[in-house]
């Protein structure tokens, strides 16, 4: 690590997160692009896993071998998924009921799907993250929000233990009540926070924004990459040159600049290949 306490392989996670989120909602959005289906979420896996945990364990495909959560084996584990061999059948189930009418409430619904997901359990690794990504995808595909803004991952990590045995006591005796209040309650407190973290957010940009034009040292360059810094809070130079189309050079000054205003932090330590993150919208999401 280099001088501060972000975890680079969380932040890389999150970026991806956000990556395969902007391209599944791209594709919907699309005349002709995939629909919520298992060829999106496994094309949003791919994304997804891209270097960080689980990036060898098949990424973009339906697993092929049985999984298990907890335990050495599936012998003594905590719960094992459905074969692989049934997840074709089990998949199609799942879209059809995505897309076929439904007289319960939409925020219901997404509950319900979430926990036939993370029971069918496609993947090798990264379940968990798609089935979070999910619910942000039908929440918007069944018109209750116009922009991904409520993300229930910390909810349940914060009730993780609660969450276990929610989706346990579903598969085992069949409490959809029980999980379905739950799922509401964790709505409810989500949306609570991101109204309060939008705020935060927006007047943490204002004021690093006047920052950084107030600074001796300011550029259009600089103004450029802080205001992309939002959507890519992780970067290199090469990314920034990528990013802005500038040179090396501009792009070093422009990262020194938002370096000096306290924006941007260097995670690696290195003299070379370094990595800046804006710490504080980071510090702000978590």
């Amino acid at each position: 690590m280099g001088t501060t306490s972000t975890p680079t392989a969380d932040v890389e996670e999150v970026c991806n997160y956000v990556d395969a989120l902007l391209f599944a909602r791209s594709e919907i959005a699309k005349p002709r692009g995939l629909p919520i289906s298992v060829s999106l979420l496994n094309a949003a896996h791919a994304i997804l896993m891209r270097g960080v945990r689980g990036a060898k364990k098949q990424p973009g495909s339906i697993r092929t071998s049985q999984n298990w959560i907890g335990g050495s084996r599936p012998g003594n584990a905590a719960f094992v998924p459905p074969p692989h061999l049934k997840l074709s059948n089990l998949l199609t189930s799942l879209e059809k009921y995505i897309h076929s009418p439904d007289q319960l409430p939409p925020i219901v619904r997404a509950g319900l799907v979430h926990v036939q997901f993370e029971t069918i359990h496609p993947y090798l690794d990264g379940n968990g993250r798609i089935g979070r990504l999910l619910i942000t995808l039908l929440l918007e595909h069944w018109g209750l929000l116009s922009q991904p803004l409520l993300y229930i991952s910390l909810y349940l990590k914060q009730n993780q233990d609660e969450y276990y045995r929610r989706l346990a006591s579903v598969r085992k005796t069949g409490d959809w009540e029980g999980w379905t209040g739950f799922f509401l309650t964790a709505v409810i407190e989500t949306a609570n926070e991101a109204v309060t973290m939008i705020s935060n957010l927006f007047s943490l940009v204002t004021q690093d924004r006047g920052r950084v034009l107030a600074h001796s040292t300011m550029s259009v360059a600089a103004i450029r990459l802080f205001e992309q810094l939002p959507k890519h809070p992780i970067i290199t130079t090469a990314a920034v040159m990528k990013l802005l189309e500038i040179s090396k050079p501009t792009a070093g000054r422009a990262i020194d600049t938002l370096v000096e205003v306290g924006v941007l932090v260097e995670t690696t330590g290195k003299k070379r290949d370094r990595t800046y993150i804006y710490k504080n919208y980071l510090d702000c999401l978590n």
